[in-house]
């Protein structure tokens, strides 16, 4: 009998070749910058709003306010009042993935070059079954993670 191929997940499709054969694009040692519109407010599990979220989204290295508001803006220049209200905060792969989250690589549609990341909890089978409803500890747990940067 055959098997079943994986449930095409969000984060499989958009994950980059490296992660999708079994590797980790993004290093252990590799610092990630976490953006929120709202300074001080950081979403710390997928958005209930977002129904089919799964995962939260870092961007790769150490960002400005300014520069990862552009990229949550689709690459363009944030409005000045918007990059004042908004924050960034920081952590590295490796903390996430000691504190049982994955973090993969998921460049999706923009190319390989794209530094966009995903955070899932779990870690077992991350590409193929993340969890939308972080409980109130693994949000606490990833918000501890994270060192406050500019903003």
């Amino acid at each position: 009998m055959p098997q079943s191929s994986p449930r095409r997940t969000w984060v499989r499709r958009k994950a980059c070749a490296t992660d999708r054969a079994g590797g980790q694009c993004i290093r252990d040692d590799e610092l990630l910058t976490h953006h929120t519109k709202t300074r001080g407010h950081y979403d710390n599990g997928p958005r209930p709003q977002m129904e089919d979220e799964t995962e939260v989204s870092v961007q790769r290295g150490k960002l400005t306010v300014a520069e990862a508001s552009a990229l949550r803006n689709g690459g363009a220049p944030a409005h000045p009042v918007d990059v004042a209200a908004a924050g960034v905060r920081y952590t590295t792969a490796g903390k996430l993935r000691e504190a049982g989250f994955a973090v993969i690589h998921t460049p999706g549609i923009k190319g390989e070059e794209s530094g966009h990341g995903s955070v899932v909890w779990p870690d077992a089978n991350p590409l193929d079954e993340q969890d939308r409803a972080w409980p109130p500890g693994v949000q606490s747990t990833f918000a501890a993670c994270f060192t406050e940067g500019e903003g």
